[in-house]
């Protein structure tokens, strides 16, 4: 099991070194939040995003977000009668992001928006008694401050809609608002 993740972990290194030439930088940052609150409960979501990015145009920029989360879910939506809920869930996502800057007068700050989607793995069924796997679905908007310098600092907001998408027979979804806070690390300005 260990020399399997090792085994990963080299290739992704080693994927990650030969694409760097074609990328523009990489972000890494740390979002948190909950859901609406329903006869359920209410959940939660932390997430650590990481993000290789290309820039398609001065403003617009595309990359590609893994973002392994542990969601805490309260009782299951169908209740007792699976065993499952009140309980924290690994997950990891991954999903292609755009990215629009917006030049304000400021030079040091940039306000953005953005808009990504992709599929997310869970240990174990979210919501409770639904699926394993879903969808990860987020539209954002921030500010970056700094945005001109090698590492600029991203704070936004984020909301997250969970759901399956049919995939599976029961289908509720989570829909979570979250604060996304981290840096960006540019080696092609």
């Amino acid at each position: 099991m260990m020399m399997r993740r090792f085994v990963v972990f080299a290739f992704v290194v080693l994927s990650l070194h030969a694409g760097a030439q074609s990328l523009d930088g990489l972000s890494v940052y740390a979002t948190g939040g909950k859901s609406m609150t329903n006869w359920h409960g209410q959940a939660g979501v932390a997430s650590m995003n990481i993000e290789l990015t290309r820039a398609i145009s001065p403003r617009t920029e595309i990359a590609f977000v893994a973002a392994p989360m542990t969601v805490h879910q309260p009782r299951s939506w169908f209740g007792n009668q699976f065993g499952d809920g009140e309980e924290n869930v690994r997950a990891i996502s991954g999903s292609l992001l755009v990215r629009r800057n917006f030049h304000i007068t400021d030079e040091r700050v940039h306000l953005y928006a953005e808009a990504s989607t992709g599929p997310m793995w869970a240990e174990k069924r979210v919501p409770a008694s639904t699926s394993r796997f879903n969808f990860a679905s987020q539209i954002g908007a921030g500010l970056i401050f700094l945005p001109r310098s090698a590492m600029p600092v991203l704070l936004g907001y984020r909301f997250m809609h969970i759901s399956n998408g049919g995939y599976a027979p029961r289908n509720p979804g989570l829909n979570v608002s979250s604060i996304a806070i981290g840096t960006m690390i540019r080696w092609r300005r």
